[in-house]
């Protein structure tokens, strides 16, 4: 069971007979009712104080904490609703669910751009850096800031194109650059852009 200042959710598998779940609640009822006028009494409070937007893929998402029991993080359209309990801080609430996203995001696009290259990283991970968005060793390995997450595609792309050029050549000579923009033609117009914003996706 999930109680929020709104609502009580019940959460079962499909297959779980309705009567074993209502007797399940009833079961509950006490301890509910309790939960329940506690929530509604510190919602108000809660939710006027905790109101504030984070950037995922170029797009401003707002941000809106939930009283809760148990924490729950989802998106719906422009909105981050985030579940917890009383007193959590809704800044690490955001950035736990960019990190995940990151995590999956990242790899997708660097998988992507790895095949037209013809050659793969021999590992890849997250970086949280506070200077540099990506970087890649000798033996292959490639790292990308999570942060990137807030980035328009276009830009992500830009950075893992860079990165995985250094397979070729790990360094920034011309040539370098040239397989740059094999694999993003446009690189030193995304790069600016990058430098543009770059601090506002620091802040988090």
């Amino acid at each position: 069971m999930t109680v929020t200042a709104q609502e009580v959710r019940i959460h079962a598998p499909v297959w779980t007979p309705r009567d074993e779940i209502e007797s399940y609640v009833l079961r509950q009822h006490d301890w509910l009712a309790r939960a329940w006028h506690k929530m509604q009494a510190r919602a108000p409070r809660e939710l006027a104080a905790r109101e504030m937007v984070i950037t995922y893929l170029g797009q401003t998402l707002r941000l809106e904490l939930h009283p809760a029991l148990f924490p729950e993080v989802f998106r719906r359209g422009r909105v981050l609703h985030l579940y917890a309990e009383p007193g959590a801080d809704p800044h690490a609430l955001a950035r736990d669910w960019l990190i995940g996203r990151a995590e999956r995001l990242l790899a997708w696009r660097l998988a992507r751009l790895a095949k037209r290259l013809g050659r793969a990283p021999s590992r890849f991970a997250l970086s949280d850096a506070r200077t540099q968005w990506g970087s890649c060793t000798r033996r292959g390995h490639i790292r990308l800031n999570w942060r990137l997450a807030q980035a328009p595609l276009a830009l992500i792309d830009y950075v893992a194109a860079h990165e995985l050029a250094h397979l070729v050549h790990l360094n920034h000579s011309p040539r370098f650059w040239a397989q740059v923009a094999v694999l993003c033609p446009d690189a030193l117009a995304r790069r600016a852009e990058l430098r543009k914003m770059g601090d506002s996706l620091f802040r988090i």
